[in-house]
């Protein structure tokens, strides 16, 4: 399958809820008051006036007011998206899938996991350190732990994956694939 067919728009809308995405000024949506949008032309965000809006440049002060405390970086880009899109491409085997459908899933998990450790490496930038995954934590008088399998923990790979929600989910698709049945048979041949 053509990776490339996915496409940033299909992300989206597979992780719907999933993550804050950049709410870019479209001409022909309808906003209600409240609604924020971002608009490219002058690099600032916007708050809608008014209910029904539609057709009008977040420019015009009737409908719109300027918002100056939101910033780009609160939202994922078109352009976080594409940079996980590339490093999914080289860790997704396609072999591990039964159909083009079963592979569009693999790879949008599979990039999901990607852009949540991009973010979290560029909310961390330079003092940014790689972790492992979390066994216990306690603070004060409450405490947590996850019980991740062994076999994970001794894979750095799945160890990899167990670091998002994504990741897991991930795992979950290709792990039954991963593992095949031997068997022998007695017999001999002739000559």
């Amino acid at each position: 399958m053509d990776l490339s067919t996915i496409t940033v728009a299909d992300f989206k809308a597979h992780f719907r809820r999933d993550f804050p995405y950049l709410p870019e000024y479209d001409n022909a949506k309808l906003y209600n008051a409240g609604s924020r949008v971002y608009y490219s032309p002058t690099e600032l965000f916007y708050d809608c006036k008014a209910n029904g809006t539609t057709g009008t440049l977040p420019t015009d002060a009737a409908a719109w007011d300027v918002v100056a405390d939101d910033d780009i970086d609160n939202y994922i880009l078109d352009e976080d998206i594409e940079k996980a899109f590339s490093e999914a491409k080289i860790g997704l085997n396609q072999t591990l899938f039964s159909s083009d459908e079963n592979i569009t899933l693999g790879y949008l998990y599979l990039t999901a996991h990607y852009l949540v450790n991009d973010i979290r490496a560029s909310i961390g930038g330079l003092a940014g350190k790689g972790v492992f995954a979390l066994t216990s934590r306690s603070v004060g008088n409450v405490s947590e732990s996850y019980g991740i399998p062994q076999a994970y923990l001794d894979n750095p790979i799945y160890q990899f994956f167990t670091q998002s929600p994504y990741g897991l989910k991930y795992l979950a698709l290709v792990l039954p694939n991963l593992v095949g049945n031997i068997g022998h048979v007695a017999g001999a041949t002739s000559p």
